[in-house]
């Protein structure tokens, strides 16, 4: 078998893998890799070069450096800096974007969105607006605004490594900005304008959580002199209240077993429900039942309840409930779960954990410094923001942004290389402490591993000959047609692949492709690399495709259908906006 057809072979079953979602990309891309070298496709000397690649050391930089800021107030001020505002709706909207897509140009996406989601809901809930109306044009704004820099997304930044392989020269920092800024304002300013009309807003119940959610899954005990002891589950069900749904019963085995309307409730019995965290108190109260595993700690002491989501790079994804009683032991205690369209048939002790879960924790005491630390330790995004921020130190935060600034121009003018100058910025950090000797944990290592593994991939994409190969056939289809049209060919297949599987694995698949193009051709590489670099950071018409979407979903009450009714429109737009203007600046 050919290395060609080998390499082939593993390239789609790497994105059938990577579409399902099944696996971690991490645990993918290593796995593709791992069969490479066992074929012999790629070197065992080659194989881990992208452990030690710049853009990979790069990537982690820069997601120690946006959690550094936040660390140093940079949360605290973005929210003084709204709540100095008294907005209208729509006014709102358009402040909330063009603050996530400028600092999502210079820090992580996900930092971006863990800054302003908690400050959105908390504004929503203020002013007594809906919530859904604001959630996927602020992930929208915050992707947008990754394209506006060399660090704002990681595709740019391999996409410039890309360019200094065949060049000798890499994008300068602000290269990006010619068409980022161009397409990032008229985006947003289109997204402000339709949204209302196209993004849903599905009816929510007039209470005081942030968000609606009705389908928690509860696990409750029925202890001895329960009121629910006798009561068949057709009955429960009625005094309970239609809206709560009984799965089973936990059997011996600790599976969930369905049970018969007619069959009565006994004593002992776990009970597991979808039901909203708004009515699961009256339920307790009304029938004496009891909150499964914690409850004999947490029933006297419990003094709050906090909504948090999992984010990408959470020590949670991927475990279940044992696993955060063990990290989170005596200070958070799991009540519920909810997730975006799931069909629980297992206890919530048996459930997996998912980047966008939403989990209905309780505490005893919210203002209580370790609490907040232990929600930041395990990864967790609280979907509520305190009325006043302070800065925890104002000379720290004002030296961060000095390091930072001083990093940022040192590399846009070619004083010193990009990956340098950060990590003298986050040494920097580390010496006036706002990055602490855990620092490494602060790094999102799925999708450093995921980078890492899939550089040597893409670099075997050429080396087998395949890439050639592809762009001898689209050239000899499709050579004849003006550059404008090229570009938009490759556009489109970079945005559709990009909204199913991770940004930086397409950027790694499609640049090797698109300069291929271009060197056959005779053109310049830099609107070839371009215009992958644009369609990577398009992942605008599914919740899997980019991590801001997904942790969207949940606190927007999003379906899966409702994100291309917006991103559709929006990949049209930055089609026709983006391509002249990169022909402008790079042809």
């Amino acid at each position: 078998m050919s290395d060609q057809l080998i390499l082939s072979s593993v390239i789609i079953g790497l994105l059938v893998f990577f579409i399902s979602g099944k696996y971690r990309y991490d645990y993918v891309s290593l796995g593709a890799l791992a069969l490479l070298i066992l074929f012999d496709v790629i070197k065992i000397e080659n194989a881990f070069i992208g452990f030690s690649h710049p853009a990979v050391i790069t990537v982690a930089l820069v997601l120690l450096i946006s959690k550094g800021l936040q660390d140093a107030g940079l949360s605290a001020v973005t929210g003084n800096i709204i709540g100095r505002f008294s907005p209208s709706e729509t006014q709102f909207l358009f402040l909330i974007m063009f603050i996530a897509a400028i600092l999502s140009s210079f820090i992580n996406n996900i930092g971006a969105m863990a800054l302003l989601l908690p400050i959105t809901l908390s504004t929503c809930q203020k002013m007594g607006w809906h919530a859904g109306k604001f959630l996927m044009p602020l992930a929208f704004a915050s992707i947008l605004g990754g394209m506006n820099t060399l660090i704002g997304t990681p595709p740019n930044i391999i996409i410039a490594e890309f360019k200094e392989t065949y060049t000798g020269e890499a994008f300068n920092f602000f290269d990006f900005s010619y068409v980022g800024l161009l397409v990032s304002f008229f985006s947003i300013i289109f997204i402000g304008l339709i949204s209302n009309n196209l993004v849903a807003k599905r009816k929510l119940a007039k209470t005081n959580n942030l968000i609606d959610l009705d389908s928690f899954l509860f696990e409750l005990v029925v202890p001895e002199g329960s009121n629910a002891i006798g009561l068949t589950f057709s009955n429960f069900i009625k005094r309970a209240g239609n809206e709560t749904e009984i799965l089973g019963l936990v059997n011996e085995k600790g599976a969930v077993s369905k049970v018969g309307n007619n069959s009565k409730i006994k004593a002992e019995q776990h009970l597991v429900m979808k039901v909203s965290p708004n009515h699961i108190s009256s339920i307790q109260d009304r029938f004496g039942l009891k909150i499964a595993e914690s409850s004999n700690d947490l029933k006297e002491e419990l003094i709050d309840e906090i909504e948090v989501v999992i984010t990408p790079g959470s020590r949670l994804v991927g475990r279940k409930q044992n696993y955060l009683m063990k990290l989170a032991y005596e200070e958070l205690f799991l009540l519920g779960m909810w997730r975006k369209g799931a069909r629980f048939r297992t206890r919530l002790s048996k459930q997996m954990f998912k980047v966008g879960d939403v989990l209905l924790l309780g505490i005893r005491d919210p203002d209580k410094e370790d609490v907040s630390a232990k929600i930041n330790h395990l990864g967790l995004m609280p979907i509520r923001s305190r009325e006043i921020s302070t800065i925890p130190s104002r000379s720290r935060f004002i030296k961060a942004i000095i390091f930072f600034t001083t990093a940022i121009l040192l590399a846009a003018f070619n004083v010193i290389n990009v990956l340098t100058a950060f990590l003298l910025c986050v040494l920097g950090f580390v010496g006036i402490k706002i990055l602490k000797s855990n620092l490494y944990r602060h790094i999102e290592w799925p999708i450093v591993i995921m980078l890492a593994a899939m550089i040597p991939i893409g670099q075997a994409l050429e080396s087998t000959g395949i890439t050639a190969l592809i762009a001898t056939e689209v050239v000899s289809l499709a050579g004849d047609l003006h550059i404008f049209w090229l570009l938009m060919i490759i556009l489109i297949i970079t945005m559709l692949i990009t909204d199913v599987i991770n940004n930086a694995a397409t950027a790694v698949i499609m640049a090797p492709f698109s300069v291929n193009i271009a060197l056959q051709l005779g053109q310049p590489l830099e609107p070839f690399l371009m215009v992958v670099a644009v369609g990577a950071s398009c992942a605008f018409l599914t919740p899997i495709g980019h991590q801001c979407n997904t942790l969207v979903m949940g606190p927007g009450n999003y379906k899966f259908s409702d994100y291309w009714r917006l991103g559709l429109p929006l990949d049209i737009l930055i089609v026709l906006a983006s391509i002249p203007m990169i022909l402008f600046v790079w042809l």
